[in-house]
């Protein structure tokens, strides 16, 4: 196996100790910062003995699942109110292309970002680097390597700003032309354009979120990076409702005032800026000063960003699938925010399930690799999937079972009718199988980076992408609703391939047989995903027919949530599925960090 910079061979009790060492961090809390060169833990507060050795795989399986239950707690928080805002975008904007208009330019910093500069995956990879100082116990080498990766990102956006400004109409324009009339085309490039202009200092904030989000991921502090995005939408929410009460509901593109358009663009960009304010505190609560600085000079981030390259090129193509996906879906008057809400529901499902377990796995899979245990790294990984998938496999089940029902559920205002909740209804069916592919893409990615490989994640989305964008081609032949089905289809059957050839290029790696399988536990969740769905479905459609409206139909998707939830969850512990162990044991993994951090701030 291939070792990184920093992982040369390791002889005697020195590698012995080392590694128990790691797994320590691995199974409880990352180190404290030291002046010194060697980490300590606590605080005060000693290792029992069951600490001493090496972790079993239950304790394993239950640190896994206890920062994965943390970042899915708040991630939910996040993802329930980023849903809401696009609920809230629909009921003020409605099915408009003033409303596409809108969505789509305050979609593309968040594009650039995530897609054309990697976002996510770009600091994902400064983990791996930041672990190797946190390990040292080196405060000054992480606040480094960090600043450094974070000027670097800065001058990369300030080079990619003007491209979006001068390409986003033009995009616009090319939208225009499929099947709107040319006086909305002028139109929406007339819009677009100042939006655009008010939306990209957007680009620079995420920057920071980025990098900050690395830091604490790191340290394996991950409440608050998971969280800080819910400050984003309620503030872009609050926008909104005063976008509603001022100029009113419905704004037709050729009608829009210059005051709505700044209270828009201005207002959106702000809940950005105080998000990027939430993330860089957060940062400097884990104990690194996030300042901007000279990357280009420092041979540890030229190293890092080097290995990063790939992952541009990974979610540039990404943001050519969602960017042609969205211009598409501008066919149908509000079909970019009906896509956008099917969109977030995908998105929602996979950051509860796969985004957490892959950020958990990232800092210990590191470690694993850096010692060469590949046994523990293929177990740790066929837990990391099972893990993802006893969350995604359900709400996939969920969502194309109970796609009608959400849709009426979360339509409001203008979109509350039967041509937005079609739409809704039909995006949310179609996406419903990429939420199990993703997710699988998803954790094997990070596994590869953890392994320092972002090759064959790339190779694997270009594939993903061919696929996608071959497909897609077929959404021009048709009309009205199914054009959004078929963007659902053709994205959820890319990334099943995608997702497909990924895990085999991973696995071909592991030679190494571990005691962990995968497939008894994924037999396991279909069956109960498909048995709960009969009454999740039952439960939607019964209950509003007994409240009427407009309350039925809320309650009613609130119930099956529960009723489907409550089923599965039977059906697993009768089973006696372990990833419902491994949760069990998650909880208290976090009550025992809890008594912890009570601990070292009792004793100083």
């Amino acid at each position: 196996m291939r070792h990184g910079r920093h992982s040369r061979p390791r002889h005697g009790l020195h590698a012995v100790g080392l590694s128990a060492e790691r797994r320590r961090c691995e199974a409880h809390q990352p180190a404290t910062w030291q002046h010194g060169p060697a980490p300590q833990h606590g605080g005060g507060a000693q290792p029992g003995p069951e600490l001493q050795g090496e972790p079993t795989a239950q304790q394993r399986g239950a640190a896994t699942a206890g920062d994965s239950i943390t970042v899915a707690a708040w991630t939910i928080v996040s993802r329930v109110t980023g849903v809401a805002k696009f609920v809230c975008i629909g009921a003020v904007l409605g099915p408009t292309f003033f409303g596409n208009t809108y969505q789509f330019t305050n979609s593309l910093p968040n594009l650039v970002y995530y897609g054309f500069l990697a976002g996510s995956l770009f600091s994902s990879l400064l983990v791996p680097a930041l672990v190797h100082h946190i390990d040292a116990g080196d405060r000054r080498g992480s606040e480094r390597v960090a600043g450094g990766f974070l000027g670097m990102s800065l001058v990369a956006l300030v080079l990619i700003a003007p491209v979006a400004i001068i390409l986003g109409p033009l995009v616009l324009r090319f939208a225009a032309l499929g099947g709107t009339s040319d006086l909305v085309g002028a139109a929406q490039v007339r819009v677009g354009r100042l939006l655009i202009i008010m939306f990209v200092p957007q680009i620079f904030c995420y920057g920071v979120v980025g990098t900050a989000t690395a830091v604490m991921n790191s340290r394996q502090r991950f409440a608050l990076a998971a969280g800080a995005p819910a400050v984003e939408n309620l503030g872009t929410i609050a926008v909104l409702v005063a976008t509603a009460v001022i100029y009113g509901t419905g704004t037709q593109l050729g009608d829009v005032s210059r005051g709505e358009m700044l209270l828009l663009g201005l207002g959106s960009t702000g809940a950005v800026a105080l998000h990027a304010a939430t993330q860089w505190w957060g940062a400097r609560r884990a104990g690194v000063l996030l300042m901007p600085r000279a990357g280009w000079r420092d041979s540890e981030v030229r190293v890092v960003v080097r290995r990063a390259l790939p992952s541009l090129a990974q979610a540039g193509l990404v943001a050519v699938q969602v960017l042609t996906l969205l211009v598409v879906a501008n066919r149908l008057p509000g079909g970019v925010v009906a896509f956008q809400i099917a969109l977030n529901f995908y998105y929602l499902a996979i950051a509860v399930g796969a985004t957490p377990v892959a950020l958990s796995l990232l800092p210990r899979l590191a470690r694993m690799h850096l010692d060469g245990d590949v046994a523990a790294f293929r177990d740790t990984l066929v837990r990391g999937l099972a893990l993802g998938f006893f969350i995604t496999i359900p709400a996939a089940v969920g969502y194309l079972a109970l796609a009608v029902p959400l849709a009426r559920a979360i339509s409001f205002g203008r979109m509350d009718g039967a041509a937005g909740v079609t739409m809704v209804a039909a995006s949310l069916a179609a996406l419903s199988v990429a939420v199990v592919g993703q997710t699988a893409f998803m954790i094997a990615t990070y596994a590869s980076y953890a392994r320092k490989d972002t090759r064959s994640p790339l190779i694997s989305m270009l594939l993903q992408a061919a696929v996608c964008l071959g497909l897609v081609s077929i959404a021009l032949l048709v009309h009205g609703w199914a054009v959004l089905l078929m963007l659902g289809l053709a994205l959820s059957a890319a990334v099943a391939v995608g997702a497909c050839h990924l895990t085999a290029r991973v696995w071909q790696n592991l030679s190494e047989r571990g005691s962990q399988r995968l497939a008894p536990s994924l037999g396991k969740f279909l069956a109960g995903a498909a048995i709960m769905a009969g009454p999740a479905w039952i439960t939607a459609t019964e209950v509003p027919h007994w409240l009427g409206r407009p309350f039925g139909p809320r309650v009613g998707i609130t119930a099956a949530a529960i009723v489907g939830a409550l089923v599965f969850l039977a059906l697993q512990a009768w089973w006696r599925t372990p990833e419902l162990g491994w949760l069990a044991g998650g909880f208290g993994h976090l009550r025992g960090k809890t008594r912890g951090a009570v601990a070292v701030v009792t004793h100083g």
